[in-house]
């Protein structure tokens, strides 16, 4: 009776990892139940190059949620390190060919975060090896990345002139080649926007890509909106029902773009303000 309790305390005593970055995935693709301490110091007590070299052999686990965690552990080691944060890019980027899409959805929204400098030319070649086949999972993501880094022009200008990829695809197609400077898909970009009434859909879901493309006329075009006095927008606030100024929404876009804008926004992306008129007729001095 004695042994018998033994094994089953032995078996159901928690285990301790440290580092063991081998342990703690097994134990993981086992319970699928995460532990936030031993995460945190794996973190901590790995170097990011030998940490991706003990991550190396999950990266193609047979279970989903391990590749997952496994690409979860590359990000968040890089995102908080001085390190070459390149070789994490890369990983993060190679993981775009997994047959899971909420893997290639993670990393893609994990890749956001990171800096122009992070990039490489491998980083270029993985992304230009996505862009060719518009049938790809997340392949708006990929074109996005690509016109942030600056890739894939020739390519991309060819999807625009196939006539077999579909029109909200070519958007996204033009917006990258936009950013990367070619004036016509800037002016082509410019000419749908300008087309479109504004209103709470063209801020939310729009205006957005504009400022994506990091061109002046795009922000030119959000500053007349910031400096119209018509009502043609709705508040967030759910218990207000009259329409407002469309500039109110627009300095929540315009803040995390624009360097030296005098308005600040949290960690959410709201704008932080008591008094709403004041900071709108500063925000539209300070563009003057």
């Amino acid at each position: 009776m004695r042994l018998i309790i033994s094994i089953i305390l032995l078996v159901a005593a928690p285990r301790i990892y440290a580092n063991d970055v081998a342990s703690y995935l097994q134990e993981y693709g086992r319970t699928g139940v995460s532990n936030y301490s031993t995460e945190q110091a794996i973190i901590r007590d790995s170097d990011l190059e030998n940490l991706l070299n003990k991550l190396s052999p999950f990266y193609g686990d047979t279970l989903t949620r391990i590749r997952q965690k496994a690409y979860y552990l590359t990000y968040k080691k890089a995102i908080q390190s001085n390190e070459n944060r390149t070789l994490a890019v890369n990983r993060l980027l190679n993981g775009g060919g997994d047959a899971d899409g909420g893997i290639v959805g993670q990393n893609l929204g994990y890749l956001k975060n990171f800096n122009l400098d992070d990039f490489d030319a491998e980083s270029a070649r993985l992304i230009n090896l996505k862009l060719s086949s518009t049938r790809i999972q997340h392949y708006k993501d990929f074109v996005l990345l690509a016109g942030f880094i600056g890739t894939g022009k020739d390519i991309l200008y060819q999807k625009v002139l196939d006539r077999d990829v579909p029109g909200k695809t070519k958007w996204y197609i033009s917006l990258a080649l936009a950013r990367m400077g070619n004036s016509e898909q800037i002016a082509y970009c410019m000419d749908k926007v300008r087309s479109l009434p504004i209103n709470d859909n063209l801020l939310d879901y729009v205006v957005p890509d504009l400022l994506y493309m990091r061109q002046k006329v795009g922000v030119d075009f959000c500053v007349t909106i910031l400096n119209s006095n018509e009502k043609l927008c709705h508040s967030s606030n759910p218990d207000n029902s009259e329409s407002i100024v469309c500039g109110y929404k627009i300095l929540e876009i315009l803040a995390p773009v624009v360097i030296g804008i005098p308005v600040a926004v949290d960690a959410t992306g709201f704008v932080r303000v008591d008094n709403y008129e004041e900071l709108l007729n500063k925000a539209r001095q300070w563009f003057l």
